[in-house]
């Protein structure tokens, strides 16, 4: 029989622990996590956070994927998103041989303007668009650096790097773990060769984020650390991008220490981090949303990320989201204080905010996995059944 649509990662981390064969107090071992709190999870009476779920993927040798249920392929068929993936697929099979064009290539300024504007679709979570271009720029931007010589060769690598960088982002989102990982080594590959600091970099940024989801927390602070130390007097085209770097750089470290539990870790580097932004004010560059706001939006997801739903909700009195902001952080920082009101005991708060993420980054929010587990959450704690909560489980594929 095939699990429900209903089924909540806690129901998907007790299936594949039945599986290869362990008890909870056995699984609770291995993922050192307490019995106790499986329990709970599994049966739905506790949020399986980021940490939990990676600890649990990586004792039982599975993905955070498939403890998610990720890729939704129903729902991506449904939209019609499953067909556009496979042709990234293809595309990315190539990143350093020069095409056999009977034609020359764009002039680059051309070229780079589009991969600019994918760039800015991808930041605002608009992704049929940049997904069904992302192909072509692909092949473009190969054939461009074996045509071009001296700033536009340079140039060129840049937009090979954003296409790249485009293709992780949608890939981790959806749940194609795998391709993401592609995506990730091909941007390591282009990163050097663009000569530009801030996109090694982000290399790095992507890189400790991946280390997240498999609990190698370990790996992704040195990468962080790492990273942070190439920076320090880097030359650079853009010196303030290279303060953005170096700012998410230090939010990305927080929510490591946030995973490890250490809040003590977490509380320096944001601290380190409001320095900065005092410093530069908003400040998006290299395609990363960086400013106080961040910042806050960070100590949010950071706190609830330790459990403390509460704090969270307190915090979140402080962030004002600005007019104009990054769609996919604002969509993120709903997403997050939604998770946060469930369960502390909000119900209609977090429905408004799960609504507030549709509105900001309806494509984002429709395959997050923390919003269907919300939404799991709300139905199951609801005592009388809600239209609108109805109405957004649907809307969402459940």
């Amino acid at each position: 029989m095939p699990p429900s649509i209903e089924e909540h990662t806690g129901t998907r981390i007790a299936r594949y622990r039945k599986q290869r064969g362990l008890l909870q107090q056995g699984l609770a071992l291995r993922a050192n996590v307490s019995k106790s709190l499986l329990s709970k999870v599994e049966c739905g009476q506790k949020p399986a956070s980021p940490a939990f779920v990676a600890a649990c993927a990586r004792a039982l040798s599975v993905s955070t994927s498939d403890l998610l249920g990720q890729p939704y392929a129903k729902e991506l068929r449904r939209d019609r998103m499953d067909e556009l993936i496979q042709p990234i697929r293809e595309g990315m099979e190539n990143w350093d041989i020069p095409l056999d064009w009977g034609t020359a290539p764009r002039a680059v300024p051309l070229l780079r303007a589009d991969v600019q504007r994918a760039l800015v679709q991808r930041r605002q979570a608009e992704y049929t668009d940049m997904v069904r271009d992302l192909p072509g720029l692909i092949d473009e931007s190969v054939q461009a650096v074996h045509t071009a010589s001296g700033e536009e060769q340079r140039q060129a690598y840049e937009c090979l790097a954003g296409t790249f960088r485009c293709v992780f982002t949608v890939a981790w989102n959806f749940g194609y773990v795998d391709l993401a990982t592609v995506a990730l080594d091909r941007l390591a590959w282009t990163a050097p060769r663009a000569d530009e600091p801030g996109l090694a970099a982000m290399h790095a940024y992507l890189r400790a984020q991946t280390t997240m989801s498999s609990a190698r927390y370990d790996i992704g602070m040195r990468v962080i650390d790492g990273a942070l130390r190439d920076l320090e007097g880097q030359g650079a085209r853009r010196p303030a991008g290279i303060k953005a770097m170096q700012g998410v750089m230090h939010l990305r470290a927080a929510v490591i220490a946030g995973r490890r539990k250490d809040q003590d870790h977490a509380d320096a580097r944001l601290a380190r981090a409001r320095a900065l932004a005092q410093e530069t004010g908003e400040l998006p560059d290299y395609g990363v949303t960086w400013g106080p706001t961040n910042v806050g939006v960070h100590a949010v997801a950071i706190a609830s990320e330790l459990n403390e739903f509460g704090r969270a909700v307190e915090l979140a009195e402080d962030v004002r989201i600005p007019r104009g902001w990054t769609r996919s952080r604002a969509g993120h920082h709903w997403m997050d204080l939604a998770r946060a009101h469930t369960w502390a005991g909000h119900p209609t708060q977090a429905l408004d905010c799960l609504q507030r993420a549709r509105r900001a980054a309806p494509q984002q929010t429709r395959y997050h996995p923390t919003v269907r587990e919300t939404v799991l959450a709300l139905k199951r704690r609801e005592r009388k059944r809600s239209a609108d909560l109805a109405q957004y489980a649907e809307w969402i594929g459940l």
